[in-house]
């Protein structure tokens, strides 16, 4: 493969570590006069080959153990591959674990210096990175603290604070963001952005699909070392739930509305459609009304604890809202084989997209665990409109008041009296 505009390049790689059934065995390979192999060979990707432009931000996505952390060690040059041949181009730097190769006896501020210059090699002022790193990763007096007692959210602090500060060409991130606190998640997800604007290259691997919609241009799929998918992020979270789930397609089965349907049998979504008023079918909606989805059941054969769940998306596939019966508390009846049964789900449609996907599930309960029987993914597709216009995923139904908290040069207004006047409440003093 050859793409001379692009940041990441891998041609036909592949990646096996050695196995020894035990350490004596690594030592007597080790020793062995005339090269005797002791090892099995741990094949863990298998002729991968694709190539990220500058400038994109692509997801890596699969279930645990297909090769996606070492494919970002190979990225990194931390490990060589097998076979084939890993190109990266430009200055590139791994979040690929929470010590980064910090000291952990020097203090975060000693790291930092540490870090300016010999880690990143960067040229120019190094109190400039020690500054901003300081007011990104706000550890306070712990930046003149040992390492060695930083928590795991303060240790991703510093090491996202650093990453960034390099101002990489290439950014990798193997999942640690999770450890952070909501804040500070948002935070390193703007930053992300900006440096995917600034053109970075970014290669992120996550279990979080909605991050991956939100956030990256592509997604790569991995299963069992190999690349099953590379393409548009929507399609490539609904390729990854299937595998994640274990759920195969039906194959030949007519899904309502063009809905791609997965799951190992047992029942099926034979009818479903939304109302407004409970009376006629609607795919039109008014926003900020109530409104039911109705899906008719069909039982293959009997299911003594059946559940039942729904979710909707926006087009781009990031999830709004999802539940199932089970995370409401409820109980559905054991059904019996070929029973024919009505589902409905009822919610406020307080969304503030144009085009509104809906996803369909039954599945059954035994022991603690869960089977999908039929996932119908784009069951429905609803178009909403409204006279009112607002940004974003969920219409929070906001209001403006404003009060004038000085005249002039006199007496200040209370601020909180009258604004509770202004909105007929109360304000307690």
């Amino acid at each position: 493969m050859k793409d001379a505009g692009a940041a990441i390049v891998f041609d036909g790689v592949a990646k096996s570590f050695r196995y020894f059934a035990s350490p004596l065995q690594r030592v007597k390979e080790a020793l062995h006069p005339w090269g005797k192999v002791y090892h099995a060979p741990l094949p863990v990707l298998r002729d991968v080959s694709f190539a990220v432009p500058r400038g994109q931000a692509v997801g890596l996505l699969g279930p645990n153990g297909v090769g996606k952390s070492t494919l970002l060690h190979l990225a990194a040059g931390v490990v060589e591959p097998t076979a084939g041949a890993v190109k990266v181009a430009g200055r590139v730097f791994a979040l690929l674990d929470l010590t980064c190769g910090f000291a952990p006896e020097l203090t975060g501020r000693q790291n930092v210096r540490f870090f300016h210059d010999v880690i990143a090699r960067r040229d120019g002022e190094a109190a400039e990175t020690e500054r901003a790193v300081q007011a990104f990763a706000e550890l306070g007096e712990y930046f003149d603290r040992p390492v060695r007692t930083y928590s795991a959210g303060m240790l991703l602090r510093l090491a996202f604070a650093a990453a960034v500060a390099a101002a990489p060409d290439v950014l990798l991130i193997d999942e640690v963001i999770a450890v952070g606190d909501a804040r500070f998640q948002q935070k390193c997800f703007a930053r992300i952005r900006e440096l995917r604007e600034a053109g970075a290259t970014i290669l992120l691997v996550t279990h979080a699909a909605e991050l991956v919609t939100g956030l990256c241009d592509r997604v790569l799929l991995f299963d069992r070392g190999e690349l099953v998918y590379d393409g548009e992020p929507a399609a490539g979270v609904e390729r990854y739930y299937q595998l994640f789930f274990k759920l195969p397609a039906r194959q030949g089965a007519q899904s309502p509305h063009g809905a791609r349907r997965y799951g190992e049998g047992g029942a099926r979504v034979a009818r479903c459609f939304a109302t407004a008023d409970g009376v006629s079918e609607a795919a039109h909606l008014e926003r900020g009304g109530r409104v039911t989805v109705v899906m008719d059941v069909e039982f293959e054969r009997a299911v003594a604890a059946p559940h039942f769940g729904f979710s909707c998306s926006t087009k781009e596939g990031v999830r709004v809202y999802a539940t199932t019966t089970t995370l409401l508390g409820a109980t559905p009846a054991p059904a019996s084989a070929g029973e024919r049964r009505r589902v409905e789900m009822t919610f406020d449609l307080s969304v503030a997209v144009g085009d509104l996907f809906i996803d369909l599930s039954v599945f059954e309960v035994e022991r603690g665990s869960a089977r999908v029987l039929e996932a119908c993914l784009g069951a429905l597709h609803l178009t909403i409109s409204s006279a009112r216009y607002c940004m974003g995923v969920i219409d929070l139904d906001a209001s403006f008041a404003e009060q004038t908290l000085r005249r002039g040069a006199g007496e200040a207004v209370p601020a909180l009296a009258s604004l509770a006047a202004a909105r007929g409440g109360e304000v307690r003093r």
